[in-house]
């Protein structure tokens, strides 16, 4: 199962608000034996209403780097088809809806993940 600490998803939730009513996108890196999500990794961003991009071109080669996160201003915290594309590429994918307050987790598939929240 994988862990990610309380500070780090107040810091997205945040991030997140402050982003609305456009879409806040960011990398998540940690230790990947552990399991442990603990670090946002910020590359720049194309932001919209309905859309947060990035060029791949400027994802750094490190393996820290383990996942990925976005939120959804308005609607659910499913994955839309270009979601699950990116997905992947990573270990573990998060979705915040901010209308309903709903924080999700998916694998490289798509299917949804369980979290630990870890001080």
């Amino acid at each position: 199962m994988w862990k990610i600490k309380k500070g780090l998803l107040e810091t997205l939730l945040e991030s997140s608000q402050r982003y609305y009513p456009d879409e806040f996108m960011c990398f998540l890196g940690g230790k990947r034996k552990e399991k442990l999500l603990d670090e946002i990794v910020m590359l720049p961003t194309i932001n919209g209403k309905n859309f947060a991009s990035f060029q791949q071109n400027l994802v750094p080669i490190d393996d820290s780097i383990i996942g990925t996160f976005h939120s959804h201003p308005t609607g659910p915290a499913n994955p839309s088809s270009a979601d699950k594309k990116l997905f992947q590429k990573y270990e573990v994918n998060f979705i915040l809806s901010l209308s309903g307050q709903v924080f999700r987790a998916f694998d490289r598939n798509g299917k949804e993940l369980l979290v630990e929240l870890i001080e």
